[in-house]
């Protein structure tokens, strides 16, 4: 019979990253940042980065690209984002960006349900492509608290009353250059249409 191998004391921290991101209010976090050097070395072993950012307080996983034409092993999944999501995601990234320059007492951004459809009704000039995404807000509002971009923060009575925070790993999921890549694509499909 053969002796069982020895189990990491940053097991749980790897097992907690392959299934999404762990941040600074779960309870693994502090030992994240204790076991910080050796989680990256196991991980890059196999070619995944941790991605850990102190300041706003988020660590994730991202694969490590094999080759100029961003091959991966494919551990992790890539999700393409439809067009609304895209677009959704771009509103709330840009409404995180606005919290932040404002002087805030808490570190965390809220908004509403109807700020969302408010901040979404400008993109489009078309009433019937409007009321097309109005009517899918919700869903598509349900697959960006998937992905972990927003988190409900409180039911309403009404759906436009509902709470939520926009999750600061937008900010890495979505950082400035991809910002701008896919603004100038909305603008080019704005141009055309």
């Amino acid at each position: 019979m053969s002796t069982p191998e020895k189990v990491e004391p940053y097991a749980a921290i790897i097992v907690k990253l392959l299934g999404g991101e762990i941040t600074e209010d779960d309870r693994l976090w502090n030992e994240l940042l204790h076991y910080r050097v050796p989680v990256g070395e196991y991980l890059a072993r196999i070619g995944i980065e941790v991605v850990i950012d102190q300041k706003e307080g988020f660590a994730f996983l991202r694969q490590v690209e094999l080759d100029e034409e961003g091959r991966t092993i494919g551990l992790i999944k890539r999700n393409p984002l439809s067009y609304e999501v895209t677009l959704i995601c771009v509103v709330l990234r840009e409404m995180l960006e606005d919290f932040d320059m404002s002087p805030a007492t808490s570190p965390y951004c809220h908004v509403t349900h109807k700020q969302i459809r408010e901040q979404i009704e400008l993109f489009f000039k078309e009433k019937s492509n409007q009321v097309k995404l109005l009517r899918q807000l919700d869903r598509y509002i349900k697959q960006i608290v998937e992905l972990g971009f927003l988190r409900v923060i409180q039911e309403g009575e009404l759906l436009d009353e509902r709470i939520y925070e926009i999750r600061r790993i937008i900010k890495a999921k979505i950082t400035n250059d991809v910002l701008e890549d896919i603004r100038y694509a909305m603008e080019q499909d704005a141009s055309i249409v």
